[in-house]
């Protein structure tokens, strides 16, 4: 289980061809080029095949539209400030909109959240809304959690029109026993695969494509569409890149 810190780090390696893109640090987000130096606060202007990270605080983590991560095409791994402060439970809108409407980014992580067994109100509302590039989207660890508040995972992949690959964690945590709705646009129906890192994980999950559960509800209908980390797709009605979970 990952310890859990009170502030995450994205970083993001911008794609060859991105144009230039300036963007204004906004609820206590800091920036700097490259994986380490000095955090700035000033406006952050990224270049093409460059790599620059971004650090929030919780406390930046709070309602509102106004995207953490600049619109610009780019992979972004999001992962914890092991600099910050340990904890186990957050209150409120922890990464509520974080990265919504970035229609241009590529591919989108998620730290790993199985260290956390409690959260407010809006856990993740909205994350990754409307990135309609993306094509895979890793879904957060749940197998630590015993209690949520409301709009849990609510609007999460919302508008994520060109999805074809989730991620899925280890365990399937508190989806195996509360059905949730991530919103995953309905047009995603056989489109859409599972990955997941064994074998023991996939028969857990392929138990959640039936009518009602989380998967199913998400446009997953089908248990061969959940597969093996390293399956090749046979047939799928969109390429699908290879995924390994290491």
């Amino acid at each position: 289980m990952a310890q859990a810190y009170d502030a995450v780090i994205a970083t993001i390696t911008v794609a060859s061809d991105a144009s230039q893109v300036v963007k204004t640090m906004v609820k206590s987000t800091q920036w700097r080029e490259g994986t380490s130096g000095t955090w700035l606060s000033t406006d952050c202007t990224l270049n093409a095949s460059t790599t620059y990270q971004f650090r929030t605080p919780l406390s930046g983590m709070s309602s509102g539209y106004t995207a953490i991560l600049p619109n610009i095409k780019a992979s972004v791994t999001i992962d914890w400030d092991t600099t910050a402060t340990p904890i186990s439970t957050v209150g409120d809108s922890f990464m509520y909109a974080y990265a919504y409407g970035c229609s241009k980014l590529t591919s989108l992580s998620v730290p790993d959240t199985s260290g956390i067994t409690s959260v407010g109100d809006s856990f993740m509302r909205s994350y990754a809304y409307g990135c309609t590039s993306l094509t895979s989207l890793s879904v957060p660890d749940t197998s630590g959690l015993t209690s949520v508040g409301t709009y849990f995972m609510g609007y999460y992949a919302y508008g994520c029109s060109s999805l074809t690959s989730l991620i899925l964690p280890d365990s399937t945590g508190r989806f195996g026993s509360y059905n949730v709705n991530w919103s995953v646009p309905s047009g995603r129906l056989g489109y859409l695969y599972g990955y997941t890192p064994n074998s023991t994980s996939q028969t857990a999950w392929r138990a959640l494509t039936v009518s009602g559960k989380t998967l199913y509800t998400n446009y997953i209908r089908a248990e061969d569409h959940v597969l093996l980390s390293t399956t090749p797709v046979i047939g799928a009605k969109y390429p699908l890149p290879p995924f390994r979970i290491s």
